[in-house]
């Protein structure tokens, strides 16, 4: 439980630096636990790792020794160190460190030194002349604590944009629910209108919608529609309650009335 705790802090984090809300489903975290050199999942519990999953809206979490696979090694160079020793040739000696491999770099990161050919002649540098520092690679987001490590994967697919809408939905339902003085157990019907994104989203996960909300039908239509209720036309289906909300930057309608 301790090590679930410091990666669903750190991964909530790398979160806020991605830009994405809790409520957005993400595909994968990677994670490193301290101690041992293998990949070690057997250490999370089943209990536990689900209520990870949970706490971080995350579909998997993959463990790994390190988190080589999602950083880049990056040589920083010491120009004033440089400066002595190469004069007015320090910058070609930064560009050749600049073009030093992922190996190199991982030499020198553990005490190591390496040659760089500056001038047409071959130098060892060193700690003295560079500084070796980790960057997320590629889209990754990482965040480290000790020597716990989670790299988020922000990518979000549109299978995963229309699961976190729904989620939205849910969110608003249930603050219509509450504002309208319902009950927690009350059933209801429900509408949702508004455009061809948020009904893809509405259509394709309605029975999680119909389960969190306690919702006995679910209605989705176009926008247009909800213009209905407010003309006064088609009262068969108004609804007691209704409110326009933003859900991803798009405006919903939202109606529902008690059943029973």
């Amino acid at each position: 439980m301790t090590h679930a705790r410091v990666l669903c802090t750190l991964a909530r984090a790398a979160r806020e630096a991605a830009g994405v809300r809790v409520r957005q489903p993400l595909a994968r975290i990677v994670a490193v636990l301290p101690g041992g050199d293998a990949p070690a999942p057997s250490r999370l519990s089943g209990d536990v790792l689900r209520l990870l999953l949970d706490e971080i809206n995350v579909k998997s979490v993959e463990f790994a020794a390190s988190a080589d696979r999602c950083v880049a090694l990056v040589p920083r160079p010491s120009f004033r160190a440089l400066g002595r020793r190469f004069g007015k040739r320090t910058q070609q000696a930064a560009t050749a460190i600049r073009a030093l491999s992922q190996d190199q770099l991982r030499s020198v990161r553990e005490g190591g030194s390496v040659q760089v050919v500056v001038g047409g002649e071959a130098h060892e540098v060193g700690v003295a002349e560079l500084t070796v520092v980790e960057e997320a690679d590629g889209a990754w987001v990482v965040r480290a604590e000790g020597q716990h490590v989670v790299a988020l994967d922000p990518t979000v697919t549109e299978e995963l944009r229309r699961e976190g809408t729904a989620r939205e939905l849910v969110n608003r339902i249930q603050r219509l629910r509450r504002d309208a003085g319902l009950e927690i157990t009350d059933r209801i019907r429900l509408r949702v209108a508004g455009g061809e994104p948020v009904r893809a989203a509405a259509r394709e996960h309605e029975a999680v919608i119909a389960r969190e909300t306690l919702a006995v039908s679910v209605e989705v239509v176009g926008a247009e529609e909800s213009d209905d209720d407010r003309a006064g036309v088609g009262q068969a289906r108004c609804f007691a309650h209704r409110r326009e909300v933003d859900v991803d930057g798009e405006a919903v309608v939202l109606g529902l009335s008690p059943v029973g």
